[in-house]
């Protein structure tokens, strides 16, 4: 991996010297751990245990990894894909075999997980030799679509591709291979010996420790009892700026989603209400401590379907949004869960504050993060604030979230998906051609606000701190940590 997304963003004198120079590292966090690369709601495992198909610069230019070499049909239909010469850490060579049963896991909408809506353009994936896999698709698919597809396919053993295989126990090909694992308190890691990419990872053995909250966390890293913090809220930038090096990733997206599948929020003119009322830029000072950039829906600043001139014609506007709220009549008055994401409840409080002013009632329901999620994802919320992924090059994938699905598994829509988001996810997805993927691009944006549901905060920048002489720790564009260019002094 020779690029480093998450920047320093500066370097004190550090605290203590338990930086080893032996390749040995202890990093703190306080998330979760689960190995399995097609549920990625851990942000630790994704570079560590798997490789994937191809990784990418900073500025998306690609780089081989799983994969040697890809070639696309001149048809847009179909590509070919030739694997490099790697093994997985049981020893077994990675085959075309493997990739062939990671896409038909990938395709299933139950087994899939984060990874079926971005397959959903691939109609089947074919064995041609040991190493070569021909993927053809639904129709005439961007390039762009697949090379995002390809940084996020992990390689997986065929014979433990699925989720009870991989509940305990990781299956890749990565940097890294698991020692121990001791759940909700550490996991030890070592070198991979046998990784393709010669002379990686730098470190010999990294120790995670799981923190049950970030003051505690912060106050090891202070007390050198972990060389690293990863993953820290930005409120803590303040008190480690001096003392250690900060290194900051960008690949996450705070929305305030509306559940229009069940009253006040059925109400579409409300939405688009309430929608006028986000003030980004004071949420940005207050809870984000002035890091992150707004946003008007669930694309990122990067995306090539971002248009800025939403943010004027949409944006901030709290006496438009009384008198649309006004026109709409209807309930004025809503819950809003919330688990322990960092900032999630401090911005829940000023939007709370400003509907007030134009006279609708948020109450704030706070709950334990997995009750949040339960809730969440069985369409019991009215409304809340959560997380969404960068997506990358293709916008279309602005469309692979839950929250955001162009279907009835959507759980902020249900039955109600429009058929305009429906059929501008599909245009997005197959425009190969610049002038239609501009016409497609704007007909998503236009359907996205109109129906308001899942409206745009900012984007939402992490935070990890690290000893002095920790150098190399990066995140990916979706925010993921990369060790294997980490080494200490």
């Amino acid at each position: 991996m020779s690029s480093l997304f998450g920047v320093p963003l500066l370097s004190g004198c550090g605290a203590g010297s338990s930086a080893s120079a032996d390749g040995r590292l202890t990093l703190g966090t306080t998330q979760i751990m689960q190995f399995d690369p097609y549920q990625t709601n851990s942000a630790l495992h994704i570079h560590t245990f798997y490789t994937y198909l191809l990784d990418y610069t900073e500025d998306y230019d690609t780089r081989p990894a799983g994969a040697r070499e890809w070639e696309f049909a001149g048809d847009h239909r179909s590509a070919t894909i030739t694997l490099r010469d790697q093994k997985f850490h049981s020893g077994d060579p990675v085959t075309a075999a493997d990739v062939v049963a990671g896409v038909e896991r990938a395709k299933d909408p139950e087994a899939g997980y984060t990874l079926a809506e971005p397959s959903a353009f691939i109609e089947s994936a074919t064995e041609v030799d040991r190493r070569t896999v021909r993927l053809d698709f639904v129709a005439p698919t961007p390039d762009e679509l697949v090379l995002d597809w390809m940084f996020a396919f992990p390689l997986v053993p065929a014979g433990r591709n699925d989720a009870a295989s991989l509940e305990n126990e990781p299956a890749g090909s990565g940097p890294f291979v698991m020692d121990s694992f001791d759940r909700d308190q550490r996991l030890v890691i070592s070198r991979n010996p046998d990784y393709w990419e010669r002379g990686k990872p730098l470190l010999r053995e990294v120790e995670i420790r799981f923190f049950r909250d970030e003051d505690s966390l912060v106050s090891a890293l202070e007390s050198s009892d972990v060389q690293g913090a990863l993953y820290l809220s930005l409120r803590h930038d303040e008190r480690l700026r001096d003392r250690f090096t900060l290194v900051q990733g960008g690949g996450r997206m705070d929305l305030f989603f509306m559940n229009a599948s069940r009253p006040p929020f059925d109400n579409r003119e409300l939405r688009q209400a309430l929608a006028r009322a986000i003030n980004r830029e004071r949420i940005i000072q207050q809870v984000r401590f002035g890091y992150g950039e707004p946003i008007y829906t669930a694309f990122m600043p990067s995306s090539p379907a971002f248009d800025a001139g939403y943010l004027d014609s949409n944006g901030y506007d709290l006496e438009a949004a009384e008198s649309l709220l006004r026109r709409a009549g209807g309930a004025r008055e809503a819950s809003a869960g919330v688990g322990d994401e960092p900032g999630a409840i401090e911005i829940l409080q000023i939007i709370q504050a400003d509907f007030e002013e134009i006279g609708f009632t948020l109450n704030i329901d706070p709950m334990e993060q997995t009750t949040f999620l339960e809730e969440l994802f069985a369409s019991n919320l009215e409304c809340c604030v959560a997380a969404q992924p960068n997506n990358l090059q293709s916008p279309s994938l602005v469309a692979r979230g839950r929250q955001m699905l162009p279907g009835e598994d959507n759980v902020m829509l249900g039955a109600n998906v429009p058929e305009a988001y429906v059929r501008a996810v599909d245009e997005a997805r197959t425009a190969v051609d610049p002038e239609a993927q501009r016409t497609a691009w704007q007909a998503l944006n236009q359907v996205l606000v109109d129906e308001a549901w899942a409206v745009g905060i900012a984007t939402r920048p992490s935070l990890s701190g690290l000893e002095q002489g920790i150098t190399g720790l990066a995140m990916d564009q979706r925010d993921f940590v990369v060790l294997t260019d980490t080494e200490t002094a």
